[in-house]
C-alpha cells in the first residue's frame, strides 16, 4: 500500500547540511549497508564476465540497480527522500510538480579503470543530468581525489559557461548529496583507490520537464541545439 511521509521543516537543520548554493548533504546509510552494496555490485561485475553473461557488457558501463534486483531501495530513497526534501528544498528555484521517476545506478572510478571491478572512469568531465533532483551517495572505497565540484545552475548566467566554481564537496562514505539535476558538476581525477558512488535521478514529467529540457535548459528537446535531441540522439 501507500504511506504518507512529511519532513517536520524545523527537523530538517538537525539531519542535513548545506555544503554550497542548491547542494545539501545528509547521511543516509551505514557503513556496513555501503559495503554490502558495494560487494554486490563487484559480484555482479564479476559474474558479468563470465561467458554467458559477456554480452552484458556489465563491468564497461554503469549498474542499473533495477537490473540487478535492487529497484527497492530506488524507491525507497525516493519516496523518504527525495520528494518530501524537494518540496521544501528547491520549490523557489525548480519548477516541480511531484516527483514521479526514478533510476538508480552504481558508478565506479580508479585510478586505473579496471572492467573487472566496475571502475570504468578515472574522472567526469563537467555536465548535467537529465533529471529534476539528483541524490548522490558515496559507498566507498578508500581513495584519493574523485572530489565533486559544482558549477552553478543551468539556465542561469552563473552556469551557462561552467567557468565558476561554486564550490567543491570531498565524499563521505554513507553521506548523499542532493542537488539539482541541471546544476553543472564534474568528478575531479581519482589519483589511487576506487571510488563507489550509487547515483539516483528523479523526474517530474509535469513540472519543468513538460516545457524545456532540465539536461541542457533549452526547448523541450526540439528542434537542433538541445543535447538530448534527435541529432544527439
Amino acid at each position: 500500500g501507500k504511506v504518507n511521509f512529511e519532513i517536520d521543516p524545523a527537523q530538517l537543520e538537525e539531519i542535513m547540511d548545506q555544503e554550497m548554493f542548491d547542494v545539501y548533504s545528509l547521511p543516509v546509510f551505514t557503513k556496513e549497508f555501503c559495503s554490502q552494496l558495494k560487494q554486490y555490485v563487484k559480484q555482479v561485475v564479476l559474474h558479468g564476465e563470465r561467458k554467458e553473461f559477456a554480452h552484458l557488457n556489465l563491468g564497461r558501463r554503469i549498474i542499473d540497480l533495477d537490473t540487478v534486483g535492487l529497484g527497492w531501495v530506488n524507491d525507497l530513497l525516493l519516496h523518504l527522500i527525495m520528494r518530501p526534501i524537494s518540496r521544501l528544498l528547491y520549490k523557489s528555484s525548480e519548477t516541480l510538480d511531484e516527483l514521479d521517476w526514478r533510476q538508480g545506478y552504481v558508478a565506479g572510478y580508479a585510478a586505473t579503470p579496471e572492467q573487472q571491478t566496475g571502475t570504468t572512469r578515472h574522472r567526469l568531465v563537467a555536465h548535467t543530468d537529465d533529471s529534476e533532483i539528483t541524490l548522490n551517495v558515496c559507498i566507498g572505497d578508500e581513495f584519493e581525489g574523485g572530489m565533486l565540484q559544482f558549477r552553478g545552475l543551468r539556465g542561469t548566467e552563473e552556469g551557462s559557461h561552467g567557468q565558476t566554481l561554486v564550490g567543491d564537496f570531498q565524499p563521505k562514505l554513507g553521506t548523499a548529496l542532493i542537488h539539482a539535476g541541471r546544476h553543472l558538476h564534474e568528478v575531479t581525477q581519482v589519483t589511487s583507490g576506487e571510488r563507489y558512488a550509487y547515483i539516483v535521478w528523479a523526474r517530474s514529467w509535469n513540472g519543468s520537464r513538460s516545457q524545456t529540457c532540465p539536461c541542457c535548459w533549452l526547448n523541450r528537446r526540439q528542434g537542433n541545439s538541445c543535447i538530448c535531441g534527435a541529432r544527439w540522439n
